[in-house]
């Protein structure tokens, strides 16, 4: 795969620019009350990056090459400032390098939805939610290099079953697959979208379910299916506008659906959501990126406006989040220059993670004595 990063660029701050933009961080605005709130999804980040390979290249990209020693040591530095930070904030432009992604990304937003859902099929409760299935297959085949998911059939090595053979052929009807069944099928397509959630059970108890597998197919936004296909405008691709648009249609629902032909299998758990590190993320800090442009484990900084929370007589305003993220996730419709930001769980923060679109200023954070003795 040729790596997405040629139309983007790392440009490094001067020192003085380091220092104003460290200054400027306000890590209230993400609510957080102190830099030592970040230790937690710190140490999750360095668990993971001190699993990696130390020599080899986590990064290399547009002048920036970083092993995955460099990215461990650089959030090791920065957990040691931690109690330091609230006083000398500063400290971080004169401790590390700034890379700025230019031009700045996209920022999206995502969350961790929650569904309606039983563990067991009744009334009121039709949809399937799919464990991964047994068939499902995932490694290198004899004479590949590269890694893909697949099934077999009759000895013969197939893709595996796309979207419409799941929820319009039912291939996997009667094979006991199913974890759980929802109220509305269209809760079930973002929950694979979102890759994680919750369900909220008839007796008003929660299980969440994750990650499992995915097919391997392509996915496209059912915004864009639904545009391309004449019944949405460009200007109106969001969730709500396409929840809107299949009601109006509900016989052409799981055509159109099935055309993002990409499907993701959970597993129930009792654990908070997952990202692509398998550690928990952390509201309004973890960043979903594309690994090729912003290593999982990535110490970054950013300047975004985002939706606000609150409405005011009926109008939704916006709210400048200028803060530290931390790359822990990744996605399926994230590629290039685009990042999106995890706001939190429940439908409480999703009609802001769902209107999340801006370009950000978004750098690159790496201590300088890790790039020193790199």
């Amino acid at each position: 795969m040729t790596s997405p990063v040629a139309k983007s660029a790392f440009l490094p701050l001067k020192g003085n620019e380091r220092l104003l933009q460290s200054i400027r961080l306000n890590l209230s605005s993400q609510g957080l009350h102190s830099w030592t709130s970040l230790e937690t999804p710190l140490r999750r980040s360095l668990e993971y990056v001190s699993r990696q390979p130390p020599k080899k290249a986590a990064l290399t990209a547009n002048g920036v090459s970083l092993s995955w020693e460099q990215v461990r040591r650089s959030i090791e530095e920065l957990l040691s400032l931690l109690p330091r930070l609230d006083r000398e904030p500063e400290l971080l432009g004169r401790r590390f390098m700034w890379f700025g992604l230019n031009p700045g990304p996209m920022m999206t937003g995502y969350f961790t939805p929650e569904i309606e859902a039983s563990l067991t099929r009744r009334p009121g409760y039709e949809y399937p939610i799919y464990g991964v299935p047994g068939d499902l297959k995932w490694g290198k085949l004899q004479g590949s290099s590269r890694t893909r998911y697949y099934r077999v059939e009759n000895g013969r090595v197939l893709p595996y079953y796309d979207r419409r053979a799941v929820d319009v052929e039912h291939v996997l009807k009667g094979r006991g697959c199913e974890i759980a069944w929802a109220r509305d099928p269209v809760d079930v397509f973002y929950l694979q979208v979102e890759g994680c959630g919750r369900l909220r059970l008839p007796d008003g108890s929660v299980r969440n379910v994750l990650y499992g597998a995915k097919n391997g197919h392509p996915f496209k936004s059912l915004g864009r299916i639904l545009h391309e296909k004449g019944y949405l405008p460009a200007h109106r691709l969001g969730k709500e506008d396409v929840r809107v648009c299949l009601r109006k249609h509900p016989d052409k629902m799981f055509e159109f659906m099935a055309e993002n032909r990409s499907y993701v299998f959970f597993r129930l758990a009792d654990a908070p959501p997952e990202g692509a590190m398998g550690k928990p993320l952390t509201p309004m800090v973890s960043i979903a990126t594309d690994r090729h442009v912003l290593p999982l484990g990535s110490v970054l900084a950013f300047d975004a406006e985002i939706p606000d929370q609150k409405v005011r007589n009926g109008v939704r305003g916006k709210r400048r989040v200028t803060g530290i993220g931390l790359a822990q996730d990744t996605g399926t419709a994230i590629r290039g220059a685009h990042v999106d930001f995890y706001v939190g769980e429940g439908y409480k923060v999703e009609p802001v993670a769902s209107r999340i679109r801006t370009k950000v200023a978004l750098y690159l954070l790496v201590s300088k004595d890790a790039l020193k003795n790199g």
